[in-house]
């Protein structure tokens, strides 16, 4: 199956997979909207974080959940001179969430 992948704002892509093991055929969209719509219409298969299956109500998508699979990086990025005390905060919790 080939991968939809939305490439403004999603979260997996060929990246996703380790070398020599990446989806061949990439299905590009440029929103979640058409992404969606994109697996509905079963052109290819999508994967999303856990999230989307709770906001996401389709009567053509299934979503499974995958089992065994590697964990996938995230980044969080902002302006190093930020000092707001809410981003601080949220930066310091997810530093501890990953055990860093």
């Amino acid at each position: 199956w080939p991968l939809v992948v939305n490439t403004v704002s999603g979260t997996t892509g060929p990246w996703s997979w380790p070398d020599g093991r990446r989806p061949t055929e990439i299905i590009e969209t440029a929103n979640y909207d058409e992404w969606l719509e994109t697996v509905a219409a079963n052109r290819g298969i999508g994967i999303v974080p856990e999230v989307a299956r709770r906001r996401t109500r389709h009567p053509a998508l299934r979503f499974v959940s995958l089992t065994d699979a590697p964990p996938s990086p995230v980044s969080l990025v902002h302006l190093s001179d930020t000092q707001r005390t809410l981003i601080r905060r949220f930066l310091d919790a997810a530093l501890r969430s990953t055990g860093e």
